[in-house]
């Protein structure tokens, strides 16, 4: 097994427990509400999607077999991606929920990463999808994966936070004035 492979498949494990073993379980969701619905769906898929794709165009079009900077730094940010959606969530407590559901008591969190962007669990997975081609050295998984995932979940932020200005009001959209949606001084 190649340094490559290891560093693929402990990434893969790391996500799938951090995902599916310590995720609220889909009950607690609002199974009526749309919104939530296509996230819950999104969580579940895109990850299989990605590995897919990525695995599918390496073999296809062959990729950068060496282990170098290119797939340490795609190594770097599937780590740093997974830590990021860890911290986010263990920072938002019993109110992460896939999907926006305001819960009885809720306030708008804005410590832990969330004094940094208001949607750091989305900017962990655009690090994630960023990593594992470059990780795998497929260009070609990049340009398919990387560029629609990221746009998909950039328009993710405008809706939540919409949807998160109509549900908690005012407060939350003074911290939408004062945090950057993805990228601090960027957007």
């Amino acid at each position: 097994m190649t340094c490559i492979t290891v560093a693929l498949w402990t990434i893969l494990i790391g996500f799938a427990l951090e995902e599916f073993v310590l995720i609220k379980p889909v009950s607690t969701m609002a199974a009526s509400d749309p919104f939530s619905r296509r996230l819950e769906w999104a969580a579940i898929w895109l990850p299989a999607i990605a590995i897919g794709i990525t695995t599918a165009t390496l073999k296809i079009f062959g990729g950068v077999r060496l282990w170098g900077v290119i797939n340490v730094a795609g190594c770097l940010l599937c780590v740093l991606g997974l830590c990021l959606r860890y911290w986010s969530r263990r920072t938002l407590g019993r109110y992460f929920t896939i999907g926006v559901v305001k819960q009885e008591g809720h306030v708008v969190i804005q410590n832990g990463p969330y004094r940094f962007v208001r949607h750091p669990a989305y900017l962990a997975f655009i690090l994630l999808y960023l990593g594992l081609p470059l990780l795998m050295g497929s260009w070609f998984g990049l340009l398919i994966l990387s560029i629609p995932t990221s746009a998909v979940f950039a328009w993710l932020c405008v809706v939540e936070d919409r949807r998160l200005a109509e549900a908690m009001g005012d407060e939350y959209r003074k911290y939408m004035r004062k945090s950057a949606r993805l990228v601090p001084g960027v957007w």
